[in-house]
């Protein structure tokens, strides 16, 4: 038997489609509020947003409080080095830490109806989200250490290309 026919496969969108943003101008609701400090928990920026570890990639070597120019040697120790220039934007964010959480609050707001986000908060504090949410994660880190060789080489190739 099969199944009767229904209104979802309407509902859906192509895989290259983008949904568009509700644009939601009006201040959020109470219970919109609640929901959208739910999502930042569940989605793990309310973490990076009170911690200001969002900012490691201007720490780490390389970045852009610690440029590397090729083939020099570090003149400090990699660790102390890092934890330096991190406790230096964390003292510099702190002053900008509010206005960095209003912004996400204003766009989520704007984002998402408190429909949707009763549904994605849903689903990213049940079980299955959290496996979502960290095995997302672990897919592009493992699927980008995998894959590094291969896109170098698709890289070199593009490149080469130009050459003739």
């Amino acid at each position: 038997m099969t199944n009767p026919p229904s209104d979802e496969p309407k509902k859906r969108i192509k895989s290259n489609q983008t949904y568009l943003a509700a644009q939601i101008e009006a201040p959020a609701s109470a219970s919109k509020l609640a929901l959208i400090k739910r999502f930042l928990r569940a989605i793990g920026r309310q973490q990076q947003l009170d911690s200001g570890s969002f900012l490691e990639r201007y720490a780490i070597p390389g970045g852009a409080m610690w440029p590397i120019e090729p083939g020099t040697q570090l003149k400090e120790d990699w660790l102390s080095g890092f934890e330096r220039r991190m406790s230096a934007l964390k003292t510099a964010y702190a002053k900008r830490k509010t206005f960095y959480q209003q912004a996400y609050k204003d766009h989520v707001n704007w984002e998402f109806t408190e429909q949707e986000l009763t549904e994605i908060v849903t689903f990213l504090e049940s079980s299955a989200g959290r496996h979502y949410i960290d095995g997302r994660w672990r897919m592009e880190a493992y699927t980008d250490s995998n894959t590094e060789d291969v896109e170098q080489a698709i890289v070199a190739e593009a490149l080469a290309s130009f050459a003739t």
